[in-house]
């Protein structure tokens, strides 16, 4: 924290060390300005992009899709016939498919658990898309950004550099988390009796993407 003085009645003011943008004063209501210029507002629009942010474009934007895939796909296989999604279970054999969402278990015997993991889950992988997409918008609005097609406030500009990194670490934490609590309910439910729930070979590699993209985003910081 720093502490400034007021420029309007000179009252000690709190702030972060990184604040920037337009603040309104507690004691007065007198608005002034603090804080530098962020750095991603500072890059020159002819700076060539480098290998690593380049790559971690490339797995930000791979993840965004592979999450909003995910909210259909499969990500846990039972016993060859149950397919385990965000929204539900799929059932097929014999040459026909039924889906039976988490809301309509509460209904069923010893369904409970499942269905509020289910539910848990679905939550969670929600939460992972909408954070993934907001990091790729802010991906896209800095580079816009710096080359100088798309003008935005200071304040925008700071909230998009600051959040990456955030917005980068949810989807995987989200992604694990929910895994974990539909697989925790399965065992739960139905012990070893319709054989060990297997994560899709879809849950691992979007498990490795988004923690690849983690990793990558670490890079980027350290390198700015």
């Amino acid at each position: 924290m720093v502490e400034i003085l007021c420029p309007h009645c000179d009252a000690e003011i709190e702030l972060d060390d990184d604040a920037y943008g337009e603040f309104s004063c507690p004691v007065c209501d007198g608005e002034f300005e603090w804080g530098e210029t962020p750095k991603a507002v500072a890059k020159s629009a002819t700076e060539p992009m480098s290998g690593i942010v380049a790559l971690s474009h490339a797995l930000h934007g791979t993840g965004a899709l592979m999450l909003i895939i995910g909210l259909f796909a499969s990500w846990i296989t039972l016993g060859g016939f149950f397919e385990i999604t965000p929204f539900g279970i799929r059932a097929s054999g014999f040459g026909f498919t039924e889906f039976f969402s988490w809301f309509s278990m509460f209904g069923e015997p010893e369904g409970g658990i499942i269905a509020i993991t289910g539910i848990i889950f679905m939550i969670l992988t929600l939460v992972a898309v909408i954070s993934q997409i907001a990091h790729v918008a802010f991906r896209l609005m800095l580079h816009m950004m710096d080359s100088g097609s798309l003008e935005i406030s200071m304040e925008m500009a700071y909230r998009a550099y600051h959040y990456r990194w955030h917005t980068s670490l949810i989807p995987l934490i989200c992604a694990i988390a929910g895994y974990v609590f539909i697989l925790i309910g399965i065992l739960v439910m139905l012990g070893l009796e319709g054989g060990f729930p297997w994560p899709s070979f879809f849950t691992i590699a979007l498990i490795g993407i988004l923690g690849s993209q983690f990793f990558m985003i670490n890079q980027e910081l350290m390198n700015e």
